[in-house]
C-alpha cells in the first residue's frame, strides 16, 4: 500500500524538510520565530534557503543541487520512490512489467496525468524529451545518464546512427512507453526516479522559445514555464526569490498539502541559520558545525540529522605548485584513509 507522501517523489526529497518544519510550526509562537513563520503557517506557505542562484530551471541542462530541489517540485519523472526505503513507486507511470531477460521495462502512462497548463502527458512526451537529451549540440552534461544504459543511445548520440528509431525507446501507444537497455540494470528503476536526466519537458514550448537544442532560453520563466509536478512556478525574481505553487492539473493533486514553497537563494551557511533562527524561515538545512551541539542543548526539537545520498570531492588545479608536481598529488592520494571512507 502507498502512503500519501510516498506517492509524490517531488515530496519525497521534501520529507526531511517538512518533518523539521513541521517542529518550528508547532513553536512558531515561541519568541522571535512568531512574524513571518505564522503568517506562513496560516497560508499554507513553506520558507526554505536553497543554496545559490539557480542556473536554469531546465532539467536537461542544469546541474546542481539548487536547481535539482526546485525542479523536483515542479516536473516528475515515470517512477518515485519510497521516502524511506527509497524503493521504486508509482509517478507518471502507475505500473510497468520488466522482461525476463531484465532489459525491457514497459511502462504504463496515468491517463490523468497532466502537464500544468492542462494538456495529457503521453508516451511521446517522455521519448521526443530522451531524444533531446541525446542532442549532442544541447550539450546536456548528464546524457551518459541515459546513453550509458538505454540500447543504441550512445551510438546515435555520437553520430554513429542516424535512425533514432533504432534506439531503445517504444511507444507503443500513447499511455504505453517501453525502453531497452544494454544490459540488465538492477538500479535502473531508481535511477528514473531521482536524476531529472530522465524527467520530461514540454518539447512543443521549448521550441517556442528559440529551439530545442539551446540552453538558457525563456521558456523557464514563470510566464512560459510548463511541467507536470505538484507545484508549477509563480515567480522568479533572481538573486532574491523564487516561488512555486501548488498545481491544479497534478494527478494527484488533492494530497499536496502546501499552496506554496518560497525558495531564498542563500549561499551563506551561518546566514540561512540566522534566517531560520529568526524566524524567517522554516528550515535550514545548512547549520554550521559550530552550532550543531548549542541545537542539541539548547533546542533538541528543531535538529535532524539525516543520511546523505551524495558524492564530495576535491579538484585540484595542477597547473599550479605544488599541486603540478605529480609528487605531491600521489602523497596527497596516499594520505587519504579509504578504509574509514567505505
Amino acid at each position: 500500500m502507498i502512503s500519501p507522501l510516498s506517492r509524490h517523489r517531488h515530496l519525497t526529497h521534501f520529507v526531511s524538510l517538512l518533518c523539521t518544519a513541521a517542529c518550528a510550526l508547532l513553536l512558531a509562537g515561541c519568541g522571535s520565530r512568531a512574524s513571518k513563520i505564522e503568517d506562513a503557517n496560516r497560508a499554507g506557505i513553506l520558507h526554505g534557503g536553497n543554496g545559490s542562484e539557480p542556473q536554469d530551471l531546465d532539467p536537461q541542462t542544469v546541474t546542481g543541487v539548487p536547481e535539482h530541489k526546485i525542479i523536483m517540485a515542479l516536473i516528475e519523472g515515470l517512477v518515485s520512490e519510497d521516502p524511506v526505503t527509497l524503493e521504486p513507486e508509482p509517478a507518471v507511470a502507475e505500473r510497468w512489467e520488466i522482461s525476463e531477460d531484465g532489459r525491457t521495462y514497459t511502462f504504463h502512462l496515468r491517463e490523468d496525468a497532466r502537464w500544468s497548463d492542462g494538456r495529457p502527458i503521453t508516451a511521446e512526451d517522455f521519448l521526443l524529451s530522451y531524444k533531446r537529451m541525446l542532442t549532442p549540440s544541447l550539450g546536456g552534461e548528464y546524457a551518459n545518464m541515459i546513453y550509458d544504459f538505454v540500447e543504441n543511445a550512445e551510438a546515435w548520440y555520437r553520430g554513429e546512427l542516424d535512425d533514432f528509431s533504432r534506439v531503445g525507446f517504444r511507444v507503443i501507444d500513447p499511455h504505453t512507453l517501453q525502453i531497452r537497455l544494454r544490459n540488465r540494470t538492477p538500479f535502473f528503476l531508481q535511477m528514473l526516479a531521482s536524476h531529472y536526466s530522465w524527467w520530461p519537458v514540454p518539447i512543443d514550448v521549448i521550441e517556442k522559445f528559440g529551439g530545442l537544442d539551446r540552453k538558457g532560453t525563456a521558456w523557464t520563466r514563470p510566464e512560459n514555464f510548463v511541467g507536470n509536478g505538484p507545484f508549477r512556478l509563480k515567480k522568479w525574481i533572481p538573486n532574491q526569490i523564487l516561488v512555486v505553487e501548488k498545481n491544479p492539473n497534478y494527478w494527484d493533486a488533492g494530497r499536496v498539502r502546501l499552496n506554496e514553497i518560497h525558495f531564498y537563494p542563500i549561499e551563506s551557511g551561518d546566514t540561512d541559520e540566522r534566517m531560520f533562527r529568526t524566524g524567517q524561515l522554516h528550515i535550514t538545512s545548512t547549520v554550521p558545525l559550530s552550532k550543531i551541539d548549542v541545537y542539541r542543548r539548547e533546542h533538541p526539537e528543531y535538529l535532524r540529522i539525516d543520511p546523505y545520498l551524495g558524492v564530495y570531492f576535491y579538484r585540484f588545479n595542477v597547473t599550479r605548485p605544488p599541486f603540478d608536481d605529480v609528487r605531491v598529488r600521489r602523497a596527497f592520494a596516499l594520505a587519504v584513509d579509504r578504509e574509514s571512507l567505505v
